[in-house]
């Protein structure tokens, strides 16, 4: 049955003629109670501190993965682009093709015009895509960062070190022992 510091406020033991002296013995257990409500308070801060890391560290692996959705959706749009202007490209030379038997010159000039706007229209494309892919590697590089940062603070944490957790039980038990001294054993008839 677990134990809570009201139990120990209001625990009573009964008389004995050479017993322990009662005003001992409240002074010490409301000593005790005081410091098991310490202890439950402590922890409870403790617990709702880690839930508002964990809330944080969802947060913002929610906008990290916001983030490259976004990036996806842009490489997406400019490769779609890309495609676009190739073929925009390619009709304006078929059609230049079909007016070049009516006027062979016009259709020249105007192809050529077409290919140099199609070119600088595409470079233009191309460095903005060589753009994103730089801003989507520097995202991933600067994430991989901040979590293995994640990573080593949760490694960091006392309660994960085996040599912190033996040192808690220990100084638990040595407290306990304190308090609930072992029985003595009847002696042999």
């Amino acid at each position: 049955m677990a134990l809570f510091p009201i139990d120990i406020k209001h625990q009573d033991f009964s008389g004995q003629m050479f017993g322990y002296s009662k005003k001992e013995v409240r002074a010490f257990l409301d000593q005790i109670a005081g410091e098991l409500e310490e202890f439950q308070k402590k922890q409870e801060r403790e617990f709702a501190r880690r839930e508002q890391m964990q809330y944080e560290v969802k947060q913002e692996a929610v906008q990290a993965g916001s983030a490259v959705e976004d990036l996806k959706r842009r490489e997406e749009l400019i490769s779609r682009t890309l495609v676009f202007a190739e073929k925009t490209k390619a009709d304006i030379v078929a059609n230049a093709r079909k007016e070049a038997e009516n006027i062979i010159h016009e259709a020249e000039l105007k192809a050529k015009r077409a290919i140099h706007e199609a070119k600088q229209y595409l470079s233009v494309l191309e460095h903005q895509y060589l753009q994103m892919k730089e801003q989507k590697r520097q995202f991933l590089m600067q994430f991989r960062v901040e979590l293995q940062s994640f990573q080593d603070r949760i490694g960091k944490d006392p309660l994960l070190s085996k040599d912190s957790e033996l040192q808690l039980d220990s100084e638990f038990r040595q407290i306990k022992d304190e308090i609930v001294p072992k029985q003595e054993e009847p002696p042999n008839k």
